[in-house]
């Protein structure tokens, strides 16, 4: 794949590939077993200077976000973070997100000052839209003086309990639509139930649910720039749909990692000479190669054609999930059993993906693009 790349994308990589050999990696298990966040590896990735990495260059970043120079190395990042740690790569994700987000709508004033965490302690933004019931519009903004008060429940809310800041998109009373809210974590009628993550696999992605009773939001803290986008702009942009990107980089990342790890485990056993086994090998790598050729062509179509970036986007996304799936159905017959055994790492990695394949819907995923296709009607975002 390094033909692909410019010169200072393969500089990126080697960095970032580097810091999870050296750091990240070496830290996945503790991690699973005591499910911490992974407060190191953010303070590895702060020195490295990547947390501001979708940031334009004006403002101190990278220029790496969706509108900006160079998206493709913010995916990169991802996926070369996930091959060590799918968690820390969905906690980078999430934060990234959110800081684009916030630079599009956001004052200066507010970018100085929702970042000033991020610069100095390595602290994280959260992303919260989705609710529990698979809504995203039911917690509820009651515009009062001076700004809202808000009423519901996200969950999901990765990063909650190492942030200062959270960005929520909440339906506010007086406009009808999805409103970008920046709440401090500390704010009174903020509960942030950490408890809330048990999950078998990202173990060290605390996502937790957010609980909000009657928590004023001040004016200065609506992302509501006047030369912006309009009110409800987070799906009018298609944001949601652009979030799925960063989910495929992680797919990606973990499958390599998976691949890579079981192919030299299965050539430490001795020759593989079975030819059924040959044939899963050979298959898995293939579609692991397709899959990333493809998701790298959709980010190469976002700047001219953004539907036609998303859309294939939903097709690499497709395709990495059943080659996620396809991975664990075929792992064991050419490992054995021993291969997941606790002190090796595809058990982790396993129930990583298991997880996080499914926080993103897949079978509406091929709608969309089947939609698209026939030119009938459909709705990116609810993909």
């Amino acid at each position: 794949m390094h033909g692909l790349f410019t010169p200072a994308q393969r500089a990126l990589i080697d960095r970032v590939d580097r810091l999870v050999a050296d750091r990240i990696a070496p830290r996945a298990a503790d991690y699973d077993r005591t499910g911490e966040f992974a407060v190191a590896d953010f303070q590895d990735i702060h020195r490295e200077g990547l947390l501001l990495a979708t940031l334009p260059k004006k403002d101190g970043g990278l220029g790496f976000g969706f509108n900006d120079e160079d998206p493709l190395s913010y995916f990169l990042i991802i996926e070369r973070l996930a091959r060590g740690s799918a968690s820390t790569a969905h906690c980078f994700q999430v934060h990234c997100n959110a800081t684009q987000m916030m630079r599009r709508f956001g004052s200066d004033e507010q970018i100085a000052r929702f970042l000033e965490p991020t610069r100095e302690q390595a602290l994280l933004l959260v992303g919260a839209a989705a609710e529990p019931g698979g809504t995203r519009d039911a917690t509820l903004a009651r515009r009062v003086p001076g700004g809202y008060r808000v009423t519901g429940r996200k969950h999901y809310a990765t990063n909650a309990t190492h942030a200062k800041w959270i960005s929520a998109h909440i339906r506010a009373d007086d406009t009808g639509k999805l409103e970008n809210m920046v709440i401090d974590t500390e704010s009174p009628g903020l509960t942030i139930d950490a408890a809330f993550w048990n999950a078998p696999g990202m173990r060290s992605c605390i996502s937790p649910m957010l609980i909000f009773e009657d928590c004023f939001v001040p004016e200065d803290c609506i992302l509501r720039r006047p030369d912006a986008a309009p009110s409800g702009a987070f799906l009018t942009e298609h944001w949601p749909a652009k979030i799925n990107l960063g989910f495929t980089a992680n797919y990606l990342g973990n499958l390599q990692a998976m691949f890579d790890w079981s192919t030299g485990y299965a050539k430490q056993r001795g020759p593989v000479t079975d030819a059924v086994y040959l044939s899963h090998i050979g298959e898995l790598r293939t579609r692991i190669d397709a899959s990333r050729l493809l998701f790298y062509h959709a980010i190469s179509l976002l700047k001219s054609d953004t539907e036609a970036g998303l859309v294939m986007g939903l097709e690499a996304k497709w395709m990495a999930v059943e080659t996620l799936n396809r991975f664990i159905e075929l792992v064991g017959q050419f490992t054995g059993s021993t291969a997941f055994f606790k002190q090796y790492p595809l058990d982790r990695m396993i129930r990583d993906m298991q997880q996080h394949s499914l926080h993103r819907r897949h079978h509406p995923g091929a709608l969309v693009i089947a939609h698209r296709e026939l030119g009938q009607e459909f709705d990116i975002n609810k993909s």
